[in-house]
């Protein structure tokens, strides 16, 4: 018996993907780009959301004030831009490359937050009980992981060479 196999997005020629998600999937997907969104234009006070923001020099203070100053701005606009770009096209059924290529910077950004709270390590994900209260957030982690994955694959088979 064969199995077929479809990702959740496939490449449909160079420069056009075609997205496979329920509603409900990219009402999830809309959901988080949305609140990362939002969580951004509040600032920077949520440990989580620092992640987004690295250092820009790990043993000098002051070198690394004076990189946020210059930069900070402009990372936040470019973040929140492209998650809302992201939330603006989740129901769209075929993506062009710099929309998917958004998806996937976007989602993985989501990823990066809430692999921060969730306190992800290199470790397998933990055995989780079905009324554990961190189990919608770590579904929605491997979900986004899945779709940042098949967007990799998507763009990736449409290179020549």
């Amino acid at each position: 018996m064969a199995f077929l196999f479809r990702r959740t997005i496939q490449a449909k020629g160079p420069n056009r993907f075609v997205v496979h998600l329920g509603r409900e999937e990219r009402a999830v997907l809309r959901a988080v780009c949305e609140d990362l969104a939002a969580a951004l234009e509040e600032g920077d006070d949520n440990p989580n959301v620092r992640r987004l923001f690295p250092a820009g020099h790990a043993s000098d203070p002051d070198v690394d004030r004076q990189y946020r100053e210059m930069v900070h701005d402009d990372l936040v606009r470019s973040r929140r831009e492209i998650l809302l770009a992201v939330a603006a096209s989740a129901d769209d059924q075929e993506l062009d490359r710099p929309t998917l290529e958004q998806w996937m910077v976007g989602l993985n950004a989501v990823r990066l937050v809430l692999g921060t709270a969730l306190d992800v390590s290199e470790d397998a994900p933990p055995d989780l009980d079905a009324d554990d209260p961190e189990l919608p957030t770590w579904a929605v982690y491997e979900f986004l992981g899945s779709l940042v994955d098949a967007s990799v694959h998507a763009l990736s088979a449409t290179f020549e060479g």
